[in-house]
């Protein structure tokens, strides 16, 4: 990998890391700087600002997340299936890439109107889905609501394993996908 890849890659690291402890407008670029190891100017020889990486790092993250479930929403299978499927993936992703989740999150709640700006949203997978089982007659609230309830759920649930709260055991994820396909669906 060419050194100029390989520091930009860090920077984007690092400003992970650090937004998702400290938060997006606490964080600095000298923070991050000091991270990596390198200048502030180092940085914006790769960046031309805190908001340019903040953004590569939300659509770096939100199209990966999107890529893993649009697959399952597309796969040929029953409707139930590829839900419990969609709950599997979706918490797959927030416990494996834990800092990015957080920063998904971070980005959601203080930058809401920047948000549609962006193609690719893991929402719109999960759109695609509850459309699908609403015109099918399955799904018996309506598809925001039920996106809603079933991100919603899915966040707090990572949330409350990550404090503590929660244990991650054995079927914890078939049970929420239960629990939420009954709240969801009329079958």
């Amino acid at each position: 990998m060419p050194r100029h890849q390989n520091t930009k890659e860090k920077i984007l690291e690092s400003a992970l890391k650090l937004f998702s402890e400290k938060g997006i407008r606490e964080t600095t670029i000298k923070d991050i700087a000091k991270d990596v190891g390198i200048t502030e100017g180092a940085i914006y020889r790769h960046f031309v600002s805190k908001d340019q990486i903040v953004s590569t790092l939300f659509s770096t993250y939100a199209e990966r997340l999107y890529e893993e479930l649009i697959s399952v929403v597309e796969e040929n299978t029953s409707i139930k299936n590829r839900f419990f499927k969609l709950v599997k993936t979706f918490l797959s992703f927030c416990f494996e890439n834990p800092q990015a989740f957080k920063f998904i999150n971070l980005f959601h709640y203080l930058r809401a109107e920047e948000v549609k700006n962006f193609q690719n949203l893991p929402k719109d997978a999960l759109m695609k889905f509850m459309d699908e089982g609403f015109k099918k007659g399955i799904i018996k609230v309506r598809r925001e609501l039920a996106l809603a309830v079933v991100v919603g759920t899915l966040e707090r649930t990572f949330l409350l394993v990550e404090g503590g709260i929660i244990e991650r055991e054995a079927g914890l994820e078939e049970e929420l996908a239960e629990v939420l396909w009954r709240a969801i669906t009329y079958q």
